[in-house]
């Protein structure tokens, strides 16, 4: 089962969609806060597989809070949640694993449900060196890059200021390599990249 967070400043969003997370029977636990610090403190203490986002909220908006997140744990999976089309377009650049759009419906949660569940499933063997060349197929040319600039010893910071890009686009750009490859930190990525011939 699913341990997972909702943070949303507007309270009836929140319980619409805690609401349906409980119905959907495969949440273990579901946190909700309206104060996206609040949910980083509790992250910190308590580790989570899923957490829904607000994207446009005050202070620290959830792509933000997205970032902060990641930081404690890159394998978290960030379901961005808003009620504009065009957050949806950022959402996917900042590689989310899915958006929902507001107000979500049962069957688009349900979709996304399955999406993660079978995702897990997979994670719980470990996987064959076909399964690891499948994935190798799907890396972009950007995370292919980027894994590589890794694997010279380059920063976040510094593969940002090679590639012309963000820093947080980098962050998850990494985190797309680890849920892809399934794994959750720098050296297991390099080894398996090593072990895909992704370094030559």
């Amino acid at each position: 089962m699913l341990r997972a967070i909702i943070v949303d400043d507007e309270e009836l969003s929140v319980k619409r969609l805690k609401r349906i997370l409980s119905e959907s029977g495969q949440i273990e636990l579901c946190h909700a806060f309206l104060n996206p610090l609040e949910a980083y403190e509790f992250v910190k203490e308590n580790p989570i597989h899923i957490a829904f986002l607000d994207i446009s909220m005050p202070e620290i908006n959830g792509m933000r809070l997205s970032s902060l997140l990641l930081d404690l744990d890159a394998s978290i999976d960030v379901v961005f949640v808003t009620a504009y089309d065009d957050y949806a377009v950022q959402a996917f650049d900042m590689s989310a694993l899915d958006y929902l759009m507001k107000p979500v419906t049962v069957q688009r949660m349900s979709k996304m449900l399955d999406k993660i569940r079978k995702r897990y499933r997979r994670g719980e063997i470990e996987p064959s060196m076909e399964v690891l060349r499948r994935d190798q197929e799907i890396l972009t040319e950007q995370e292919t890059r980027i894994v590589r600039m890794i694997a010279r010893g380059l920063s976040n910071k510094e593969i940002a200021y090679h590639l012309n890009i963000a820093s947080e686009t980098v962050k998850y750009h990494i985190k797309n390599v680890y849920r892809k490859l399934e794994v959750n930190n720098r050296v297991k990525a390099l080894q398996r990249a090593k072990d895909l011939n992704i370094l030559v």
